[in-house]
Parts: structure tokens; sequence; C-alpha cells
């Protein structure tokens, strides 16, 4: 037999960092399929089968084959964040599609928390843990600034709305920030008593807020705010460079929110949909009067709530180690798996978790944790009490 290669189902697979932020790193080499179709015959030659495509009919019915015949292994790949509404409230998709079930032998997931939605659905012992090896080339960005104007970035999912209604929140929730924003072009160093109202605070003291749209759809035109971006053209700079340039990020549910974080800069969930939450930010903005008091948390953001969002950054992100070498030893693995099984006649059989999680579950605590911090007043009480 030539030698094995891992199929690729995916035609934009060479340009996406999905895939291009490992398949150069792995033991054998790779063959995209431009297309696959329910009839696609599988080569001789497969050790391992490998997509992101779980949504349309067609791709569901040639998972599915393959999965029943149980001879080659298939590893979905989670691209990114699982949302409520894409899994239940998506008129335009196969119901089901979301991974339920999966039709894989297993789920490269980009965190422990989506591990647990997903395995809740019927999945046990076919998630495992890797994160998104193309953040892994992510730096420590430059601190946030603390004087000077205040830059936010107000950004869209690529795909911020799955209905005609859920467009209509979408754009309602960026028309009141839109509004907040004309009506307090500043803001105070310091929260200020009243946190709807910047005004209250000494213009010695304020800001000049500077905003960074970034948006999809079509958003662009819907707002006056110029020509809508071409997304078979886009000479935007990457989100990364964006989030970099500013002092905090407010974004539609997105895994741009995860990107943000890993940025260290404080980040609301932008959210008129009152649909339930896979999980929750430190700061969310699920009505127009919640505007105000985010805004200035942002500008001001208290310790136990950056605390908070660290922890949801690694419970829904794993990346204390890069994810390419867990995605390479899933790979392998699986391989190994699927080569033995067909050597012996066996029907292929997975462990429930082929990856060691490092931290046998626990969260890591993050570095910047300090009671000291956290309750420095306390302390300081404390110590003066002491002193007497």
């Amino acid at each position: 037999m030539s030698q094995l290669r891992a199929y690729i189902l995916c035609r934009f697979a060479g340009d996406s960092g999905l895939y291009t932020s490992w398949m150069d790193k792995l033991s054998l080499p790779c063959t995209v399929i431009d297309e696959f179709l329910p009839d696609w015959h599988v080569p001789d030659d497969a050790a391992i089968v490998i997509t992101h495509m779980h949504y349309r009919w067609e791709e569901l019915s040639t998972l599915r084959k393959l999965l029943e015949r149980n001879t080659i292994p298939i590893l979905i790949l989670s691209d990114g964040i699982i949302e409520y509404r894409n899994t239940w409230e998506h008129p335009d998709l196969v119901d089901g599609s979301i991974f339920q079930p999966l039709f894989g032998h297993k789920l490269a997931c980009i965190g422990r928390g989506q591990a647990r939605i997903v395995e809740s659905w019927g999945n046990a012992g076919k998630c495992e843990v890797v994160g998104l090896p193309r953040l892994d080339e992510t730096k420590a960005a430059p601190a946030v600034n603390t004087s000077g104007p205040f830059r936010v970035l107000v950004a869209t999912a690529n795909t911020p709305a799955f209905d005609d209604d859920q467009r209509e929140a979408v754009v309602d929730s960026l028309k009141c920030l839109q509004a907040w924003f004309a009506k307090h072009p500043a803001i105070g160093n310091k929260a200020s008593t009243d946190s709807t109202d910047s005004d209250s605070t000494d213009s010695a003291s304020k800001r000049p807020i500077e905003i960074v749209w970034r948006l999809s759809d079509g958003l662009e035109s819907e707002l006056g705010l110029g020509e809508d971006f071409d997304p078979e053209n886009d000479t935007r700079p990457p989100i990364s460079e964006v989030i970099e340039s500013v002092d905090a990020v407010i974004t539609t549910p997105s895994t741009i929110y995860l990107e943000s974080v890993l940025l260290k800069r404080p980040t609301a969930m932008l959210d008129f949909h009152n649909s339930p939450k896979y999980f929750s930010a430190a700061w969310e903005i699920g009505s127009q009067d919640r505007i105000g008091q985010v805004v200035d948390e942002l500008a001001n953001p208290p310790k136990h709530k950056m605390l908070f969002q660290e922890f949801v950054l690694q419970d829904q992100l794993e990346c204390t180690t890069p994810a390419a070498t867990r995605m390479i030893e899933l790979v392998n693995k699986m391989v190994e798996a699927g080569v033995a099984a067909r050597d012996t006649n066996q029907p292929l059989n997975l462990p429930a978790r082929i990856l060691t999680d490092s931290q046998l579950g626990f969260p890591p605590v993050p570095e910047s944790f300090s009671f000291d911090v956290l309750y420095a007043d306390a302390t300081k009480t404390d110590s003066s009490e002491n002193s007497d």
C-alpha cells in the first residue's frame, strides 16, 4: 500500500488557519478534497478523515456513511465557540447538525466548557480538549492605555444573526451603542458615582472615546458608517492587530470574545437576543440601560471582574500550552488506532479520552491571582489596626 494520508474534507483548508496552523506539522501527508458528496469514495491510503464541515445534509450524509463503516477514524474540528442561537434557533441548518449527534469518532473541542456541553448531547467519550491552534501564535499585547483617548473596538461575528428578527436585534443593539457614544464623547478616568452619566465626572479627568467599528453582514451601511466590506476582498488588518490597538472590546457572541480576552482586553458581550448562553462574560450588555455602567467599567475594570474574565477564558479555550501540539498528538493516536484495527480486522474502538489533561480537570490559577490585590482595602485596614 502507498503511504498513508490524511484526507481533509474542506475546499478552503489550504487558506484557513483552522487547518494551516497544524497541517504541515503532521508526520503524514495531507490531501485536501475540494468537494465531497454522499457518494465520495474513501481512497485506500486514507489513514484519517478530518473536517469541520458538519452543517449541511451532504456533509452529514457523507460523514454518517463513513462512521457506520467504522474503519477509518474521523476527526471533526470545532472552529470556534458554539452559540445557543446557532444550535437551536438557526432556521437554515439541518436539525441536529451542530454535533447532535457527532458524526465522527472524535471532536477537537476548543475548551473544557465546550466539551461538557457537546457531551451532554449524547456524545460521551467523543470530545477531546485541544484548543485553537490558529491562536497559538498570539503574542503578549501592549498594555492597555490608562491615559489619552479611550479606544473601544465594537465588533460583530461573521454571521451575527440567523433570521430577520435576530438581525433586527443586532441592529438595535449597535444603534443603541452608537447613540450612547454620540451622547458621551468622553469618559472619566475613575468610575463615576452615576455610571450611566459620564458627564458627572470632572472634565479635567476625562478621556475622549474613540470607536473602532469592525462589522459584518452589511451592517456598516445600515449604521451609516460607510460602505460594507467585501468578504471576498477583505483588506482590513487581522482582528488581533485591531484588538491590540484598543483598550477594550465590545462584541456580539463570537470567537472574537476569546481572542480579545486572550490579549487581556476587558471585553463585553453585546447580546440583545435574551437567548440562553453557553458561557457568561464578565461584562454583558443585554439592554440599552446596561451600556453606561459597562463602558465605565471597561475603562476602569474591577480586578475581580478581570479575574472572572480570565477564568472564563481558561474554561472556554485551552491555551496554557500550544494547541497544535495536542492536535498533532490526537491525529497521530487516532491514525495508530485505525491502523491497528485494520491490521487485526477488528472494529475501530477509541478510548473515551486520548489526550492526557495535565491539569487533571482543574482550572489553572491565573498568575495575577492575589488576595492582597483583590482585597487591598481590607489588607490596609488590617495592617493599620495591627499597628495600633
